[in-house]
């Protein structure tokens, strides 16, 4: 039955409570609850964020390390004319560039866990698919298998940008000129294979399992 309740100076209409269908963003407000394979799915999201924040953190050391040999190299980097001399191997360039192996070492180890995630995240879409229960999504709309389709994409992203970073650590000690090491680090900076809809399908993964809260 409607009735009426006062508001200040007004008055506005009472209705009685209407059932409705029951959200699925409440999961996502009960994600510490989560147990089988939504639980493993949110989990494997949460490794895939942080193992590109382990990502970045290399990535900024490894442009740390480029600027310091750019600033070793570049004084007799001029227009060639270092070319086939000693000069470009400036005394401290092996220990640098040691550094930037280690850090593309790193890179490697990340880009191959990224590759297990994904795996992992295959394995849970045909694990519901076993159980027949994949028609119904794990949290808000996507389908069982789309979280493996998804950090598939991001892997590969990611391996493509390691095989960039490799050719540039083998090659910046050897740039004889300033145009191609201002090249290699342009390459090291702008990465890019990591583009915005990469960026943009961890931000989907995060915000469907829960991740990233909906305002």
């Amino acid at each position: 039955m409607e009735g009426i309740t006062s508001f200040g100076n007004k008055s506005l209409p009472h209705f009685s409570g209407v059932a409705v269908q029951e959200s699925p963003a409440k999961k996502l407000l009960q994600c510490g609850n989560l147990t089988g394979n939504a639980r493993r799915v949110r989990d494997l999201a949460a490794d895939l964020y942080n193992l590109i924040q382990e990502w970045n953190a290399q990535h900024l050391l490894g442009v740390q390390i480029l600027n310091i040999i750019t600033s070793m190299k570049l004084p007799v980097l001029i227009e060639g004319g270092a070319e086939g001399s000693s000069q470009i191997y400036p005394e401290g360039l092996q220990e640098q560039c040691e550094q930037l192996n280690e850090v593309v070492q790193t890179m490697n180890e990340i880009v191959g866990q990224l590759r297990a995630v994904t795996q992992q995240m295959y394995s849970v879409g045909k694990l519901e698919k076993l159980q027949n229960i994949n028609k119904t999504p794990l949290f808000l709309t996507w389908s069982s298998d789309r979280y493996g389709q998804v950090s598939e994409e991001v892997y590969e992203a990611y391996a493509l940008e390691l095989r960039a970073k490799n050719r540039v650590k083998n090659n910046i000690a050897h740039c004889s000129t300033k145009a191609a090491i201002m090249y290699h680090v342009a390459t090291w900076v702008h990465q890019p294979y990591i583009d915005t809809n990469v960026d943009l399908l961890v931000e989907s993964l995060l915000h469907e399992t829960g991740h990233r809260c909906y305002h």
